[in-house]
């Protein structure tokens, strides 16, 4: 009995070793790189023995786990399927590897740097999906190993108690075989284990490998940055210059190989997926029936001559689908092999220039061909890239011909009468004058000898002066498709496009070129190797900040919180304004809802993003929800009254008593409802005052609606005739007069009335309805003409009030 504890024991120790090592997976490859720290030691825990009475339930409880783990060995064996996507890692890697070691990378370009350093990022996140995928499928394995360690040793306490002795021999026997099949599973994951140790730790050199080669290409990019104004060659004068050339078999096997790997790294990223591919495929999907459909549609209306825009975009639909869908690949795989972002630039080239406006091509001149142009020319540099000499004189020759031109065009733009226009041609002047001295400087460092800041600037110059000409054109294209979708009928006849048709073209507009423009800014830092050192600079100053306990605050966060509080604020402003035109059209709903659901909406999505810039600042929700208690007790306190009106202000939008529009009477005030707030309604009086009413009062108090249901008033004119007059004539005189009143209604109709009999008078009532509150006043002063001209004509008199006066003489004394 000894014997075999000491056996479980031991195996349970070796079992409980190598599962530890399974959890630290790469631990062991990486603890090379990081500090170690020291070890804590715990005490045993005490494993309880099982009591009598719980035996048979838990060797039932042990049964099913050995079924568990039975199941999980009977099924694929993980290591098997997680080695491939491994494997094709670890190729790419020692591809990375063969075209520069880590610890030479001076003589690499800085072109090609760029590129290591997106393959570098891009295996590294291929590995972390991978090493998640690791967790997810290894994880099984040590939980059930663990389980089945914990398990051995509650029953070999059992046993060693002895309380296993009094059991019958069924029992007995029982236990001894999950004993038995305990050591086989254990045995089994014992093997499992092994095996994907040993994939783990392939995973942790490689994940070393991979951190390795990302910090050093992330070096020698900055190494190349902060040498830009630093010579690196001799000066072109130099006799070592025109010595020293490089084997042209050996450059063409480098271009060779550099293109190889520029090619493999191209099909590994496509095949690898992910989420920005699979939204890039849809929106190039989705393009292509929206632009078939809308150019069929413009075709078919002969609408090309309402907007040239319009028309230049959908006139070409291929040039239209080509140019937009290559600018998506620029947009949703910024971190694509720059082979790739080369091929798409080079695809959009012809459907830029053929959908740039024909206005810009006029005053532009030959400004569109000369970018197009140079930078066809700059990329067959790559045919001499592996020769440094070739490579440095043509990209003289290169700088020299763009420096030519450039002041060629500016010469002919200075001296041509398009200049006295306004239009694009006022920033292109001193852009291209920019332009110039960054050419002639890269001219000049060429010759001295930095061959690093020539290429930097005659690159970047040509390169952002292109990606200029395809933004312009693919916002001209947008700009196009949006007007074709406005034009539609469905569209173009809703209110709310009716009426802010203009602005809404403006902002759109403005809204893209905005966005084109931060585009192209971040493409020319990059192009001009200044992103790298601002973005570092950015990030300390995004950091900047104090930290009192556990509240810091930090710059960073306080834009953050700022920019999604702006954009809560327009989101629900405009969202607002789209709601309360277009609801009422809906005659399904209820009177008021319209701008109950607008109004709501609106403060819905203010209190969201708020919480959202909260969250966005830093702010934890157990924080904010202490914050939010702590308001309560002061709202609870203090500010009664301005929670009874926004109280009153939510009742008032779900029960909807009154709308913009209404014209009601309330706190001593009448006039019509332009605004329903949360906290206060704004009325405008009839005299043109702005009243501010809490909504508290609005419920509390009497409200008047005059237009809850319709917009019909009565209008009440008393008439005064002679005594001795008919009443019957007059009270048919009154209905003629209301009668042949305009505005007044036939139903209900008007009505006269006898109503008293005054000092000097008959008093008569005529009363009539209208339909037109808005036309009220002039109905009604209409209605006393027609009626003093209808008492006139039937020659009966009005009086006028008449008091006697008699006078006494006092009475004389006696």
């Amino acid at each position: 009995m000894t014997a075999l504890i000491a056996l479980i024991s031991r195996r349970s120790l070796c079992l409980g070793a190598l599962v530890a090592l399974s959890l630290i997976g790469t631990g062991g490859a990486m603890g090379q790189t990081s500090p170690t720290t020291p070890a804590t030691v715990t005490a045993p825990v005490t494993v309880q023995p099982l009591a009598l009475e719980e035996i048979l339930a838990r060797a039932d409880e042990d049964q099913e786990l050995l079924s568990q783990v039975g199941r999980l060995l009977a099924g694929p064996d993980p290591v098997t399927a997680m080695s491939p996507t491994l494997d094709a890692i670890t190729r790419s890697v020692d591809s990375q590897a063969r075209l520069a070691s880590v610890g030479d990378l001076r003589g690499v370009p800085v072109m090609r740097l760029e590129s290591l350093a997106r393959q570098w990022a891009f295996n590294a996140r291929r590995f972390s999906r991978w090493e998640a995928s690791e967790q997810r499928a290894f994880s099984p394995y040590a939980d059930q190993a663990i389980r089945l360690a914990q398990r051995r040793a509650v029953w070999s306490a059992t046993r060693a108690q002895g309380i296993l002795d009094g059991l019958p021999p069924v029992l007995t026997q029982r236990v001894d075989s999950i004993l038995q099949q305990i050591e086989a599973s254990e045995a089994a994951l014992s093997a499992a284990l092994s095996r994907q140790d040993a994939l783990k730790q392939r995973a942790g050199m490689l994940k070393a490998r991979l951190q390795a080669g990302e910090t050093a290409t992330a070096d020698a990019i900055d190494r190349i940055d902060r040498q830009l104004l630093r010579l690196d060659v001799p000066p072109l004068w130099s006799a070592s210059t025109w010595t020293s050339h490089t084997n042209a078999r050996t450059a063409f096997d480098a271009a060779d190989q550099g293109l190889d790997i520029e090619s493999q790294f191209a099909s590994d990223y496509h095949a690898a997926g992910g989420s920005n591919q699979d939204a890039l495929k849809l929106v190039q999907f989705l393009l292509v029936p929206l632009i078939g459909w809308l150019a069929f549609e413009v075709r078919r209306a002969r609408q090309t001559a309402s907007s040239t825009s319009v028309a230049r975009a959908l006139r070409r639909p291929l040039s239209t689908w080509l140019l937009l869908s290559m600018l998506a690949v620029l947009v949703l795989e910024p971190d694509a092999p720059l082979l790739v972002e080369e091929f798409v630039l080079l695809i959009a080239l012809i459907p830029a220039l053929r959908l740039l406006p024909g206005g810009i091509v006029r005053q532009l001149g030959g400004w569109p061909y000369v970018a197009v142009a140079l930078y066809v020319v700059d990329r067959m540099g790559v045919a001499v890239v592996g020769d440094a000499s070739l490579y440095r004189l043509f990209g003289l020759g290169l700088a020299c011909m763009a420096l030519a031109l450039t002041l060629w065009l500016l010469h002919r733009a200075r001296a041509s009468t398009a200049l006295s226009q306004p239009g694009l041609m006022r920033f292109v002047r001193p852009a291209a004058s920019v332009v110039a001295i960054l050419l002639a400087i890269a001219v000049v460092a060429n010759v001295i000898g930095n061959v690093t800041l020539a290429e930097t600037l005659t690159s970047g110059v040509i390169d952002t002066g292109y990606m200029a000409l395809v933004l312009y054109a693919a916002v001209a294209a947008i700009v196009g498709i949006a007007g074709a979708l406005v034009a539609r009928p469905a569209v173009a006849g809703r209110r709310f496009f009716v009426r802010h048709s203009g602005s809404l073209r403006r902002i759109g507009t403005r809204a893209l070129m905005m966005a084109a423009l931060v585009g192209w800014l971040f493409y020319a830092m990059t192009r001009f190797r200044v992103l790298r050192p601002l973005y570092r600079a950015g990030a300390s100053i995004w950091e900047l900040g104090i930290d009192v306990g556990e509240v810091s605050i930090h710059i960073g966060d306080v834009v953050v919180f700022v920019f999604a509080t702006w954009l809560a604020f327009w989101s629900a402003r405009g969202l607002r304004m789209l709601l309360r035109e277009e609801l009422p059209r809906y005659a399904s709903l209820p009177r008021g809802a319209g701008n109950s659901i607008a109004s709501l909406t609106y403060y819905a999505i203010l209190i969201l993003g708020f919480l959202l810039a909260l969250s966005a600042a830093g702010f934890k929700v157990s924080q904010l929800a202490l914050i939010f208690g702590a308001l309560g007790v002061g709202i609870g306190f203090g500010l009664q009254t301005v929670v009874n009106n926004f109280v009153s202000g939510l009742v008032l939008m779900v029960e909807r008593p009154i709308q913009p529009g209404d014209v009601v009477d309330v706190a001593a005030s009448s006039g019509t409802v332009r605004a329903i707030g949360l906290r206060a309604t704004v009325i405008r009086t009839f005299e043109g005052a702005d009243v501010v009413v809490p909504n508290g009062l609005l419920l509390s108090g009497n409200l008047t609606n005059w237009t809850m249901f319709d917009r019909t008033r009565r209008i009440e004119v008393i008439v005064g005739v002679a005594y001795g007059a008919d009443p019957g004539k007059v009270i048919e005189v009154l209905l003629t007069a209301a009668g042949s009143t305009p505005g007044v209604s036939e139903d209900p109709k008007p009505s006269a009335q006898l109503i008293g009999y005054g000092d000097s008078a008959l008093q008569f009532a005529l009363r009539a309805w209208t339909h037109d509150l808005g036309a009220l006043g002039d109905v009604r002063s209409d209605l006393l003409a027609h009626t003093l001209a209808a008492v006139d004509a039937a020659g009966i008199e009005i009086p006028f009030p008449q008091v006697e006066v008699h006078l006494r003489a006092p009475m004389a004394p006696e």
